[in-house]
């Protein structure tokens, strides 16, 4: 399965989003729904049963979390800059 981020405007999805992008990965499809997708976006429990912005996939795994899904990206796709270290004085600020 290729990589999709579910994503409404304005929403902590953007974090995702934002990643994706500074990291320059491509071919990935993004879904923008309105917000709440639970409710106006007809059918997205059957994708993502908590209904919840962002859904992200890459291939077998599946996130809902908006902090975890960069640091997701982050770690399996780098090394980048965007990393911040356990030695590096603002890594607990980071997490």
């Amino acid at each position: 399965m290729a990589m999709v981020l579910y994503h409404c405007e304005k929403a902590r999805s953007f974090r995702a989003l934002w990643t994706l992008h500074e990291l320059g990965i491509t071919g990935y499809r993004l879904v923008t729904m309105p917000f709440p997708p639970r409710f106006l976006a007809k059918g997205y429990t059957k994708v993502n049963v908590l209904g919840t912005i962002p859904y992200f996939v890459d291939g077998e795994t599946k996130m809902t979390e908006s902090c975890g899904i960069p640091l997701y990206l982050v770690q399996k796709y780098g090394p980048t800059p965007l990393a911040v270290q356990p030695d590096e004085s603002d890594y607990g600020a980071y997490l």
